[in-house]
């Protein structure tokens, strides 16, 4: 049996159709407890006192109503100059 006739494909992927599947196949960032500006207009991450560091090798910020789901990757990371979501609460 042929390996092409195993993957049934007529030819190879150019360049532009491994970008577009590779990207399609990356994970999507899940750091946010809600959609990213669903909050107060102006707020942001870093007026939010569920922002939070965790220290590793080096210092990464997450949300805190999401510590459930944190992982060891970039995906469950939020940036402080992210707009507010709906779940933002006034640093005390």
């Amino acid at each position: 049996m042929d390996q092409d006739d195993l993957f049934s494909l007529d030819r190879a992927l150019t360049p532009a159709e491994r970008k577009k599947l590779f990207r399609s196949t990356r994970t999507k960032k899940r750091g946010h407890a809600a959609p990213i500006g669903s909050g107060p207009a102006g707020e942001t991450c870093r007026t939010c006192k569920w922002l939070m560091r965790k220290t590793m090798a080096k210092t990464y910020l997450k949300c805190g109503l999401m510590r459930a789901v944190w992982t060891g990757g970039g995906g469950t990371d939020i940036r402080a100059s992210d707009p507010a979501c709906a779940k933002w609460q006034r640093l005390e």
